[in-house]
């Protein structure tokens, strides 16, 4: 339910951005916009601001990196591939 008024609540926006752009111009459509979405988030906006002013951020530390050295990787590979079809050769050009 919430998603469908989100899309009916999109739409009006944009019509709304259409018949102000149609009418008043491409500036004052985007100053409507901008004003609609700072009315619409002031609270957010105003609680961001005061949390930013409020707490540092502080710097996390990366966790160390843990690999084992190759020495340690029991078998070894063969590098002869297993399937005939696989080995590249310049034999037939």
């Amino acid at each position: 339910m919430e998603q469908q008024v989100r899309q009916y609540v999109f739409g009006v926006a944009g019509a709304g951005f259409v018949l102000i752009w149609t009418t008043m111009g491409l500036t004052t459509a985007v100053l409507a916009v901008a004003g609609a979405f700072v009315a619409t988030n002031s609270q957010r906006l105003i609680e961001t601001g005061r949390y930013r002013r409020r707490r540092p951020l502080r710097l996390r530390q990366r966790p160390a990196l843990r690999a084992r050295p190759l020495r340690e990787e029991g078998d070894e590979l063969p590098l002869v591939p297993d399937d005939p079809s696989l080995i590249i050769s310049a034999h037939g050009f």
